[in-house]
């Protein structure tokens, strides 16, 4: 049995306030995550840091009060409410971690996800994720992101004349789509739309 860890005046610690504490970082790290991925903390939102300012307070007052309502104020501070606070917390950010990445992807994730990756219509082409020699992504929002092709007809070199132009915008759940007639025929030849 894990031994409390006691205070100054010799009584056993409370647990609540380090609960409380994890709570609070727990919830600033994981809204730091979801405003990096969802471009909130640099950009165009000014109110984005103020988010995790919010998301830190209001964590560790929830988790203050619902730790408190389950007993916590009279458990003894132990080393492995302490361990288990700390993988929990941990575990939370990284699984925060996971679904923001999956609802906020970059413009190559899509691309691979959408059109280039393994299974996808562009695959076993020149504009294939594995294949493809350049895929650049836009600076700004709106721009269409660039697929140039790897070989093409015995080429050693990229061919620029066949460039993949897709339409891309941060945070947008629509599909990528062609952003002019000659990358709609393009992709009509490969058989994706």
């Amino acid at each position: 049995m894990a031994h409390p860890m006691v205070s100054r005046s010799g009584a056993p610690q409370s647990a609540l306030p380090l609960i409380a504490a994890v709570c609070g970082a727990v919830a600033v790290s994981a809204s730091l995550v979801v405003t990096a991925k969802a471009h909130l903390l640099y950009g165009n939102v000014p109110w984005g840091p103020l988010l995790c300012v919010a998301a830190s307070a209001a964590g560790a007052v929830v988790g203050w009060w619902w730790f408190r309502l389950l007993g916590f104020r009279y458990r003894p501070l132990t080393p492995r409410i302490f361990a288990v606070a700390v993988v929990l917390g941990a575990a939370t950010v990284w699984g925060v971690h996971a679904l923001a990445s999956e609802v906020w992807k970059t413009a190559s994730q899509r691309y691979t996800d959408e059109l280039g990756g393994p299974g996808a219509c562009l695959a076993g082409t020149p504009y294939g994720e594995q294949v493809a020699s350049v895929i650049t992504v836009p600076q700004r929002s709106g721009h269409p992101m660039e697929v140039w092709p790897g070989t093409v007809d015995g080429s050693k070199e990229p061919v620029p004349t066949q460039v993949l132009r897709l339409t891309f915008a941060d945070n947008d759940s629509r599909p990528l789509a062609p952003a002019d007639d000659a990358s709609r025929e393009l992709l009509r030849a490969y058989g994706c739309h």
